[in-house]
């Protein structure tokens, strides 16, 4: 307490700033590391399904696997009954919401890595400032106070950059993670789009061999 006090109101912010970027941080750690994001197993299922054109074993496999893959996968497979065209649409929105999903506190954490290195120059200019006017009234003679205010300037720059540099690497950290989630979701959209061209055009194939036929 001794050591905010000496660095005044602005290092009680950095402080406070501080646990929230650390809070946001591990609650997004813990978070993102539950995702299952390794989905081989999945799509072995979901296209075994989707080509014995059995909608419900391909909605139970997402519904039973979980992770942001599954999830995005089955809101595009409620829409295989009305084509390929409203399934394209609904992986987008899927792959949309999911994205805000997993984003969720990393434009914090970046606010946080940009604005601490100002609270500490704000701290710096405060401390300079109490020390200049130490000085005006009071002159050279009272070293004391005169520290006071230059401590308060050095130890809330080193407050700021102590809280910016771990905040950045934590939000390109957490960014990376998102990214190839994101990344994961978008290969295996062009692994199902793919599946579904191929049913769509044999399920035509069929159609136009029985009109033949009649």
């Amino acid at each position: 307490m001794d050591f905010i006090r000496s660095g005044g109101p602005i290092l009680f912010v950095i402080v406070l700033v501080s646990l929230y970027a650390a809070y946001i941080f591990f609650e997004r750690f813990l978070k993102l590391r539950k995702e299952r994001i390794d989905a081989d197993s999945l799509m072995v299922r979901v296209n075994a399904a989707v080509n014995d054109r059995d909608l419900d074993a391909a909605l139970y496999a997402c519904e039973t696997f979980g992770g942001p893959v599954a999830r995005v996968i089955e809101s595009a497979l409620l829409k295989l009954p009305y084509g390929r065209t409203a399934v394209e649409a609904a992986f987008k929105e899927g792959f949309l919401q999911e994205e805000q999903h997993l984003s969720r506190g990393l434009r914090p954490l970046a606010t946080i890595a940009q604005v601490s290195p100002l609270l500490g120059l704000l701290g710096t200019v405060t401390g300079m400032i109490q020390a200049f006017s130490v000085i005006q009234n009071e002159g050279l003679g009272n070293a004391a106070a005169l520290a006071g205010g230059i401590g308060q300037a050095l130890i809330t720059t080193a407050a700021g950059l102590v809280v910016a540099i771990p905040a950045l690497i934590a939000h390109n950290y957490l960014s990376a993670k998102v990214d190839a989630i994101l990344l994961e979701i978008e290969r295996r959209r062009e692994e199902l789009m793919s599946n579904v061209a191929q049913v769509v055009a044999s399920k035509k194939t069929d159609s136009d061999d029985e009109s033949n036929i009649s």
